[in-house]
């Protein structure tokens, strides 16, 4: 079966809101999730009707032209941000900083100068403390004029995204063993994604993001995780920081560009052509 044809296979899966009709109720009872997954199995049986209800979450049934459940997805509104580059600093560049922000604030130029000129790093280093520490006098300024410090988390930068909160298929359900590509993978591209694009397409959004329940040991490979960066084209996080909460503390955080995404969906299909 060539690329084009697989693709085709799982366009006749389409997605659907669980709580669009209560006959998904009934459905959920021929969903079973391998070993590894029972507690999303657990969560759609007795959380995801009300969660969805209550807007918390939105849970989607991946069903096949004969109303059968193969997966199921859901989706929250997330947040990514960058700490200050302050609170990555050593406890000695931190007192330098420090010193640089008293300078500052009695606009004492030449101690600046004198620090500036003190060769406690190369002159890079230095421009990079001295644009930190005017960032940390503005932030103590807005922070004394807004006079909201106990009630907002300020971080450097916010990054909007959607959260992939739960993807787990239905170890029952029967696919075409001929097609020769997993059913995650072929309804993560032609269901899920199309539905992110959709949403991107109305909201503002940078990042989609997922925690990969892998319970792999240090000293082996991940394969979850490496499923989700091989097949799905998710990443590691590097320089920005996911919040977790704790129900996903053995998690492994993951993150994907959305512009890349539409690339990502073609790439993908090409490396099933014939062509």
């Amino acid at each position: 079966m060539d690329g084009i044809k697989k693709r085709d296979f799982f366009k006749k899966f389409h997605s659907e809101r669980i709580t669009v009709r209560e006959d998904n109720l009934r459905l959920l009872r021929d969903f079973k999730a391998t070993d590894e997954g029972k507690n999303l199995e657990t969560y759609l049986k007795d959380k995801a009707w009300e969660a969805d209800l209550e807007g918390e979450t939105r849970v989607y049934l991946v069903k096949d032209d004969n109303d059968s459940i193969a997966l199921f997805f859901s989706l929250k509104c997330g947040l990514l941000y960058k700490k200050y580059q302050y609170d990555e600093l050593d406890e000695e560049k931190k007192e330098f900083v420090d010193l640089l922000i008293a300078a500052m604030q009695k606009g004492d130029y030449e101690l600046l100068a004198e620090y500036y000129e003190s060769g406690l790093c190369d002159e890079k280093e230095m421009k990079q403390l001295i644009e930190i520490a005017y960032n940390r006098l503005e932030l103590k300024v807005e922070e004394k004029q807004l006079q909201d410090g106990g009630y907002t988390l300020k971080v450097e930068e916010c990054y909007s995204a959607i959260e992939i909160q739960h993807f787990c298929k239905n170890s029952l359900y029967k696919k075409n063993e001929c097609i020769g590509i997993s059913l995650g993978f072929g309804i993560f591209w032609e269901i899920i994604v199309p539905l992110l694009c959709e949403i991107t397409e109305k909201v503002g959004c940078k990042y989609i993001y997922l925690f990969a329940a892998d319970q792999t040991d240090d000293d082996e490979v991940r394969k979850l995780v490496q499923y989700y960066k091989n097949e799905l084209k998710f990443s590691d996080v590097e320089d920005m920081i996911i919040i977790k909460p704790y129900y996903d503390t053995d998690c492994f955080g993951l993150v994907q560009d959305v512009p890349k995404l539409k690339k990502h969906r073609e790439a993908v299909w090409e490396e099933f052509s014939d062509v």
